[in-house]
């Protein structure tokens, strides 16, 4: 039976060929069709982006580079001031910007926790460190100025995405806070950069790129100084506004996952300051766990050379690409003033989204139903007696390899094995040796 031929089609729609069923590709190849080198799907290179973006002039605007342009963290907006007296660095970090508008709010039980263990980022079946109190805006603000460790983000209801534009409204005057020519400015622009950023991912930056990403959601964030989210990603390209309050973020590139201790969307990192530098209480939490002691110095060895980082003060704005890994901390200072933000999430029109997701930060639906067919598929595999298990394992990563046009790096030497330093060989090689000259 002749072998079937195996195609993909690139994002300029031209047909690239990738290697058929069976055959293994174990390094780079250069694709005499559309001069394409191909990526190593395993393991990640991490000097070498699964997307290839060109750098974007942006000299127009006043915008602060941070660090590169184009498919990586962007920060923006270096000025401190706004022209609309609703929101001002003066103001909204006041008991006043909201007054007795209720809002659901985090309470940190432990006064020396640092995590907010959110549902969708704590390990699952694990008891969150909080509790949820609706309270007052006004007294939300006034007891984090006295100290307590509060979060909150604000929400829709669970079928509908939170929206700062529509969703606070000043009963008295009737009027929504953010609904300011500032804050509209912001959005507007902020929104054509996300534009941009992601024609040139798609190698066409020269085309009008408008409406190439919509909005999903845009949420407000009140949170303690000291306080920390677990480093997760988003399924989303977002926009982080920091209103009120200094933020530090720590962020790595999607390549970096295997090294992060990853699960489900958040990374099982609790401790940032590298291993080198713990202190005996939690070397000897992380030592009784022989698992969790190597995942910490498996991360050890991309800390520091592969991390963004970044401070956001008032009036920045900073732009994470989707599936970028953040961690996520709310600075203290000398008043213990709360750190207030607004977080804005673009849905890209080529991805086919979870229509349920109203966090924005759920798979997409080809994602996820590809993870469910991995999950079969391992499933069935483990269903064969070694080695057909492991032979054909190997052939189904493969194959993944190259549907996507991409290889496995297969190591030049077998495992535990080092080749001859000089011409002596053992008695055994020297018979396998003749075989080979026969």
């Amino acid at each position: 039976m002749p072998q079937r031929k195996t195609t993909t089609t690139n994002t300029t729609g031209g047909v690239e060929r990738a290697c058929p069923p069976g055959k293994y590709s174990r390094r780079r190849r250069r694709d005499d069709a559309c001069e394409r080198v191909n990526c190593c799907l395993w393991p990640p290179d991490l000097n070498e982006r699964s997307v290839n973006v060109p750098e974007i002039s942006l000299s127009e605007n006043p915008l602060d580079l941070y660090p590169r342009v184009g498919g990586e963290p962007y920060k923006m907006f270096s000025d401190k001031t706004y022209e609309d007296e609703s929101i001002t660095v003066e103001n909204i970090n006041g008991e006043e910007f909201l007054k007795d508008l209720i809002v659901e709010v985090h309470v940190i039980d432990d006064p020396s926790a640092t995590h907010v263990d959110l549902a969708g980022h704590r390990k699952p079946n694990t008891p969150r460190n909080f509790t949820f109190q609706k309270m007052p805006w006004r007294e939300m603000i006034r007891r984090i100025r006295k100290g307590e460790k509060l979060y909150t983000r604000h929400t829709n209801g669970p079928k509908k995405a939170a929206n700062v534009l529509t969703d606070f409204q000043d009963p008295e005057t009737k009027r929504n806070p953010f609904d300011t020519p500032t804050f509209h400015g912001r959005c507007r622009e902020t929104r054509r950069m996300v534009e941009r950023f992601y024609a040139a991912a798609r190698n066409n930056s020269d085309v009008n790129s408008n409406g190439s990403v919509v909005t999903h959601s845009s949420v407000l964030r009140v949170s303690s100084p000291g306080t920390t989210l677990w480093m997760h990603f988003d399924t989303r390209d977002n926009i982080l506004h920091q209103l009120s309050g200094r933020k530090r973020i720590i962020l790595y590139a999607p390549e970096c996952e295997p090294w992060l201790n990853v699960e489900g969307s958040s990374a099982r990192l609790k401790y940032m300051r590298g291993y080198e530098n713990f202190d005996e209480k939690i070397i000897n939490e992380i030592s009784c766990d022989e698992e969790l002691e190597y995942n910490y110095r498996l991360f050890d060895a991309i800390r520091l050379e592969r991390a963004h980082v970044c401070t956001l003060e008032p009036g920045d704005a900073l732009y994470i690409p989707a599936l970028w890994f953040h961690r996520v901390t709310s600075l203290p200072s000398e008043t213990n003033e709360p750190s207030v933000a607004v977080n804005v999430f673009y849905n890209r029109v080529d991805i086919d989204y979870d229509g349920k997701d109203v966090y924005g930060n759920k798979d997409p639906v080809k994602g996820k139903d590809a993870m469910q067919k991995a999950s079969e598929l391992g499933a069935m595999l483990n269903t064969l007696p070694p080695p057909y298990r492991t032979f054909y394992a190997r052939r189904c990563l493969n194959e993944i390899a190259a549907q996507l046009n991409m290889y496995l790096r297969i190591p030049d030497h077998m495992p535990n094995s080092h080749p001859p330093l000089d011409n002596t060989f053992c008695d055994e090689n020297k018979e396998a040796l003749k075989a080979f000259e026969d």
